[in-house]
């Protein structure tokens, strides 16, 4: 058998497609998570919200939420390395979750924004601070439709497409700290809507 590579010359990749209504998981997550697993519903908004990766939200430290100018700073700190030199940035924030941001701050017991375990080995790919909250927010994500195996990953590319949808692929590109736009169009930037030119 011929395999696409083979056909075409060149890896084949596969587009994001868009599987989730985010204001139906959004409100499901304020009526269901946030009263009664508080963490895990911080971590979904960080995901799908501010489009963090996983990694992104386990090491998030309060002294990198900048309430004042409005945004998350992806930086290295002493329990975080970002994924490349393109990964560090400011992330905006919504006046809706600078709001939570702020109450969350004011409650916080420890360093990081995600209450868990006060270290991680930032060199492992496989250590989590807070891998038991990620197993019980997968979970309930999967019970309202939201299945990839990756499922923060898959929250943060919604993120990507939501706002490719309403401002454009440079923009979703800045969101989501990509060293190439190209990235961006290859593999998140959904098409959420017809395109045409109207004319007809």
């Amino acid at each position: 058998d011929v395999t696409l590579t083979e056909l075409f010359g060149k890896k084949t990749k596969t587009r994001y497609q868009s599987r989730i209504d985010a204001e139906k998981l959004l409100r499901a997550a304020s009526l269901e998570l946030a009263p009664t697993q508080p963490e895990a519903f911080k971590v979904l908004l960080l995901a799908l919200c501010c489009g963090l990766r996983k990694r992104e939200i386990d090491c998030l430290l309060w002294r990198q939420v900048d309430l004042d100018a409005g945004v998350i700073r992806i930086e290295a700190t002493e329990h975080f390395r970002p994924k490349s030199e393109d990964s560090a940035g400011d992330v905006d924030l919504d006046p809706e979750l600078l709001a939570l941001l702020r109450g969350w701050k004011a409650a916080a017991s420890g360093e990081f924004v995600i209450e868990g375990r006060d270290s991680t080995d930032f060199k492992s790919r496989v250590s989590y601070r807070c891998e038991t909250l990620y197993a019980s927010l997968y979970e309930w994500l999967r019970k309202h439709g939201v299945s990839a195996q990756k499922a923060l990953h898959e929250l943060r590319k919604e993120a990507g497409a939501l706002v490719a949808k309403t401002a454009g692929i440079y923009a979703a590109s800045r969101l989501l700290r990509h060293s190439d736009i190209r990235v961006t169009a290859d593999f998140y930037a959904d098409k959420k809507q017809r395109i045409s030119t109207g004319l007809g």
